[in-house]
């Protein structure tokens, strides 16, 4: 049986692997998003005609792309934090603010989460699609969703690791 903080190392490196992953996936649907506008500027200026219906699908993919990059940005504590306040204040009050923000971020992305599966749920029922492709539009709110399934684990995680309780959760 592994110790508790050998646990904890394991999920912590999944979690970050997972993470990078998304990461990777969102900066690779934005590089295909930039290929393609290039390619229907191109078109539009030589041909008179850009690709039908590039702008629906920047409007899908960025959306996918942003959340994508959610859960690395918090793991890797890339989120804006504003200090002014708090520059002379003692580590403990930091490190309970730190989890407070990290409770509120969680409570933000569970209520996201929750409006999201409705919405796809509707789009579903309503099989309402992109005017030009007809693309329908419940199929972005999958990736969003799990995104932010991804980033509750890391704000879970990170708020747990924060609030220094043990890893196995049991007391020590």
């Amino acid at each position: 049986m592994q110790n508790p903080a050998a646990q904890t190392g394991t999920f912590e490196s999944l979690l970050t692997a997972l993470s990078r992953a998304f990461a990777v996936a969102g900066g690779l649907i934005l590089t295909v998003l930039t290929v393609m506008s290039v390619l229907s500027i191109a078109a539009r200026t030589l041909l008179g005609k850009p690709l039908p219906g590039d702008f629906e699908l920047v409007e899908l993919g960025c959306g996918v792309a942003v959340f994508a990059f959610l859960p690395y940005c918090h793991l890797k504590g890339g989120n804006v934090i504003v200090d002014f306040f708090t520059l002379k204040a003692s580590a403990g009050l930091k490190r309970l603010l730190d989890l407070a923000g990290h409770l509120v971020y969680l409570a933000i992305a569970v209520l996201l989460l929750w409006r999201m599966v409705l919405g796809g749920l509707e789009r579903v029922e309503s099989h309402e699609s992109t005017m030009i492709l007809g693309v329908p539009l419940w199929i972005g709110f999958v990736p969003i969703a799990l995104s932010l399934l991804l980033l509750i684990a890391a704000l879970a995680y990170t708020a747990w690791r924060d609030a220094g309780l043990p890893a196995s959760g049991k007391a020590r």
